[in-house]
């Protein structure tokens, strides 16, 4: 489950084709279609429009470089929300979440075949033992379900440097401890079956990588969503059911509280992650009940 909450990640945080730009009709207050990933958001207060943006995690280029209808939104928004925002302080929380602070390590917690296990898949991405020693099992699931990462400079990140370097206003819709508790409060006999279940697939990963990159690429929402979904089906049950409302449903509500007051104001690029937008309880349908006009523009 973790691990398709990391794919989840994936998605919560593309280039798209360089296909043309057109407007994608306005759908009826209510509807889940989602076809595309930047969309104008018009509140019902006549308050100037909004853009709200689906990202992925991802540094490959066909999705960091930006189309020119996603540029342009950002540049010309003088006000940028992310989920998260990564900066000093918010790596350092993460840091310390990942971390055992009670004196236990790794291999207290997980059986010794486990532990075999994971040290041999940790290193052989790179990790020595001194740097996953301490971590949680969860933290575990999280860097082996990640891409790999060669700049570091994922959709998100990206988008953010930018915001600072051009000087914008930049605002979180959550906090990393909020994002974090998502798997910190998952009982250690439930992390440490997303680790197994993890191990078992990773070789799987990469192939999924690239369906969920390709999928964006094709601003095909619904299919990242149909995607992930897949990747549930051999979860045990409790934990997907635990997952889709834990890890997206009540995020979305969340989130979509959070935005409320910047779509207020007007003039605000939202970059959330495009697992976010689909589905009858994504954030572009509650957005629609809520009376907004959500237009996809690419």
């Amino acid at each position: 489950m973790i691990a398709r909450l990391l794919l989840a990640a994936l998605l919560a945080t593309g280039t798209c084709t360089r296909a043309d730009s057109s407007t994608i009709a306005d759908a009826p207050a209510g509807s889940a279609a989602t076809q595309g990933i930047l969309f104008e958001i018009r509140p019902p207060t006549g308050a100037p429009p909004s853009f709200l943006f689906g990202t992925i995690h991802s540094e490959d280029p066909r999705v960091v470089e930006l189309p020119v209808p996603v540029s342009n939104a950002f540049d010309t928004s003088p006000n940028v929300a992310l989920e998260v925002v990564p900066d000093a302080s918010a790596i350092i929380r993460a840091m310390i979440t990942m971390a055992y602070t009670d004196g236990r390590l790794l291999r207290d917690v997980l059986p010794a075949d486990l532990y075999q296990e994971t040290t041999d898949a940790l290193v052989g991405i790179g990790m020595p033992e001194e740097a996953f020693k301490d971590l949680k099992p969860w933290a575990v699931v999280t860097l082996l379900s990640s891409p790999p990462s060669e700049t570091g400079e994922f959709l998100d990140m990206l988008l953010f440097h930018r915001a600072v370097a051009d000087g914008k206003r930049v605002e979180g819709l959550e906090t990393m401890t909020e994002q974090l508790a998502v798997f910190d409060a998952l009982s250690e006999t439930d992390q440490i079956t997303l680790l197994r279940e993890t191990l078992a697939t990773v070789e799987q990963l990469p192939l999924v990588f690239e369906a969920l990159i390709a999928a964006y690429v094709e601003r095909d929402v619904d299919k990242l969503q149909h995607l992930s979904e897949q990747h549930l089906e051999d979860t045990d049950p409790r934990l997907a059911t635990l997952f889709q409302e834990v890890v997206i449903d009540s995020r979305n509500r969340r989130m979509l509280e959070r935005m409320e007051p910047l779509l207020a104001e007007g003039g605000w690029f939202i970059a959330i992650g495009a697992l976010h937008l689909p589905g009858d309880q994504g954030v572009v349908a509650l957005l629609r009940k809520r009376n907004y006009g959500v237009t996809a523009i690419f």
